[in-house]
């Protein structure tokens, strides 16, 4: 039911209760006078008796019983109202993104809630691709620096031979240790334009928790998913699931398989699960010719982040949809109480 009808519905529920409650009251307490007092009372008329004043503190105390129930109403709209205020003013603010809001009706306010949610997964979908991006950026710069002043480091120490051995050099030597240096300098401003490829990049590993790190992609994703009319299920764990893996990596592993299924699957559900260790991802879509020599960009990066990361990876695929599997040799589990 819409506001409007809603209000149009409670005045006229007033306008009509008021008199109602009112004749009511006067009738119940004139037979109640009339049926055990009036005879003890000295056939005293009603209005000039003690329950004439009796009744017009009921009627006062009907009213306000009224009063404070129809309020109730404008209350809880108001407090609608007042969290839907705040929680755009948390989502405008550097704070944390808050929560979505729970739907309880289909009125204009849970309508307007249905799009708050909708600003918030947009909101965390970005805060979410962005940080990737800069943690991606942040590491391979700091594995870019690395490349770059292990070999200046040799070049030195070569040159430091050489400056022994032709002293005549001097000047000439001098000036590749300033080119020396200027390269090293640049390297701590270089900005990455690019993060696509893999080759020659370090990994490190380190204990993933895959709950939370599918939890989070599973939040990242969802407003993409649900503008395209895709469900996107998630079966967690009843435990904890660790990986001797690089979160940062298998983030972009998990974004290459989502951007994957809602570019290319035509489905109308994607379901994460995990399992014996194993991470699935199924799709009901159309699926594809996997011995197809033309495979995409995407599946390119799944196999060779999956094989650099030393994953078990398995792509399953027919008219009923897709399933990708990865699991890696060792595990570490604990399970909760």
């Amino acid at each position: 039911m819409k506001l409007k009808e809603k209000y149009q519905l409670l005045l006229f529920s007033a306008v009509i209760s008021v008199p109602c409650i009112l004749l009511m009251i006067s009738i119940l307490v004139s037979l109640i006078y009339d049926w055990a007092f009036k005879t003890k009372n000295g056939d005293i008329p009603f209005h000039e008796s003690f329950a004439y004043p009796t009744m017009l503190g009921v009627f006062i105390l009907s009213l306000l019983l009224l009063a404070f129930l129809f309020s109730k109403s404008i209350n809880s709209l108001l407090n609608k109202i007042n969290i839907l205020n705040e929680t755009i003013r948390n989502l405008a603010s550097d704070e944390e993104i808050p929560n979505k809001l729970e739907v309880n009706s289909n009125d204009e306010i849970g309508k307007l809630t249905k799009s708050v949610n909708l600003l918030i997964e947009r909101t965390t979908y970005r805060e979410l691709e962005l940080k990737q991006q800069e943690e991606m950026k942040k590491e391979l710069l700091n594995k870019l620096r690395h490349d770059i002043n292990t070999p200046l480091t040799a070049v030195r120490l070569q040159l430091f031979y050489l400056e022994g051995q032709y002293t005549e050099q001097a000047p000439l030597l001098q000036s590749l240790y300033q080119q020396i240096n200027y390269i090293s300098e640049l390297t701590n401003e270089y900005n990455i334009q690019s993060t696509d490829e893999l080759d020659n990049s370090y990994i490190l590993n380190d204990k993933v928790n895959m709950h939370a790190l599918l939890e989070m992609m599973v939040k990242k994703w969802g407003y993409l998913y649900n503008m395209h009319g895709i469900e996107l299920i998630y079966h967690p764990l009843n435990g904890e699931l660790e990986w001797m893996s690089n979160d940062l990596w298998l983030q972009r592993l998990f974004d290459n398989v989502f951007q994957n299924v809602l570019n290319h699957s035509k489905a109308d559900k994607l379901v994460i699960t995990i399992e014996n260790n194993v991470v699935s991802i199924k799709d009901n879509g159309i699926g594809f010719d996997i011995e197809s020599k033309s495979k995409g960009l995407g599946l390119k990066i799944i196999e060779d982040i999956a094989k650099t990361l030393h994953l078990k990876y398995n792509l399953e695929s027919n008219e009923t949809g897709t399933l990708f599997s990865l699991t890696v040799e060792n595990t570490y589990e604990s399970h909760l109480n």
